[in-house]
């Protein structure tokens, strides 16, 4: 008896001391994120389900305005951004930015008026709120505009900010229309603002994935390569288990609403990229469209921008995805040490 007690204390310590190795071992790596939406989903899953760890990867997700995805990856506070557009719109301005993942390839945006806005074309001479000049609204509303016969030069645009303020100043009718998100989009309809159009049926954008400075390809290319193999396997999750997907999503997005929630899942499935990639065309319009909108006039070849064959190195020997049991309950997000930050649903928004 006493043999068999010091043996499973033996066997105890060893696995002990085998699972602080592996912790030891893990690469610390940050993802920025700028809000914990549904356009996470990919990273949520993989944090919770374990697909990071099986790579020895510990990720922490820094939460930050979308205007700063970018500054912070080129200060090198974070190893990868999500701001698919912002990393392309860095691109063009000289920064050795690369796309490297994209989770979809319709804009997830409902186009929200207020009830007195009956269609677009309403919109002309009215004030439309995007959150920031040259980002993803701005394209995004440009697009609309082009394809609804109109220029932007009817409408003015203005900054808003983030979506609770967009949701905030279509209630207060300060703005006549504006870009919502899930779950605002849903919210907002429930306030009684008036739906006037999927932005994925107008615009084809890569709007979030994974992006990451050309230096990090060069020097750590198997912590790349491992990233999106973990994001390949989260993805491949989400898609074939709702159930389980939606539980983590209402962790992360911190919402009890079920039903909602389900809406939400749902709702991105109408954008997902099929593989973590986009077509060569598509990417061309996605330069050309923020090339437009900054005033930039030089060419940029698509292989300056988009790392494709990165993602394809990264795809999985084998298609199991369910034999990795979740490590967390929820994802922890938070912030470089050095800045000033305000706390927000209990994770730390950086400002």
């Amino acid at each position: 008896m006493l043999c068999g007690h010091l043996t499973s204390i033996t066997i105890l310590f060893i696995l002990l001391a085998l699972n602080s190795v592996g912790n030891a071992t893990a690469e610390n790596v940050k993802i920025g994120i700028p809000s914990l939406t549904v356009t996470m989903m990919p990273l949520a899953v993989a944090k919770e389900r374990g697909f990071f760890q099986k790579e020895g990867l510990n990720v922490e997700m820094v939460l930050m305005p979308a205007a700063l995805n970018i500054k912070v990856l080129l200060a090198g506070d974070i190893q990868y951004a999500t701001t698919i557009t912002a990393g392309v719109v860095a691109n063009i301005r000289g920064i050795n930015t690369r796309v490297v993942m994209c989770f979809v390839d319709r804009v997830l945006l409902d186009l929200v008026g207020t009830p007195e806005i009956g269609s677009i074309a309403d919109l002309k001479g009215k004030l439309i709120g995007i959150s920031s000049r040259g980002g993803l609204h701005d394209v995004t509303m440009r697009r609309i505009f082009a394809q609804s016969g109109m220029e932007p030069s009817q409408a003015t645009f203005i900054t808003v900010g983030g979506q609770g303020a967009m949701l905030a100043s279509l209630q207060s009718k300060r703005i006549a229309a504006g870009l919502l998100n899930p779950p605002h989009n849903f919210l907002a309809y429930r306030e009684g603002l008036k739906n006037l159009g999927f932005a994925g049926n107008f615009v084809r954008i890569p709007s979030t994935g994974i992006v990451t400075m050309k230096e990090t390809l060069e020097r750590s290319p198997d912590q790349v390569r491992r990233m999106l193999r973990a994001l390949t396997r989260a993805r491949a999750f989400a898609k074939d288990n709702k159930a389980a997907t939606v539980a983590i999503l209402r962790r992360f997005v911190q919402m009890n609403d079920e039903e909602l929630v389900a809406k939400i899942y749902d709702y991105h499935k109408r954008a997902e990229t099929p593989d973590g990639r986009v077509d060569a065309a598509l990417a061309a319009d996605t330069i050309r469209d923020s090339s437009q909108a900054e005033g930039i006039t030089k060419e940029v070849p698509v292989n300056q921008v988009f790392d494709f064959p990165t993602c394809r190195h990264a795809e999985p020997a084998d298609s199991s995805v369910r034999d990795v049991q979740p490590v967390q309950s929820v994802p922890a997000v938070t912030r470089p040490e050095r800045r000033t930050a305000i706390a927000r649903l209990n994770f730390t928004w950086i400002v």
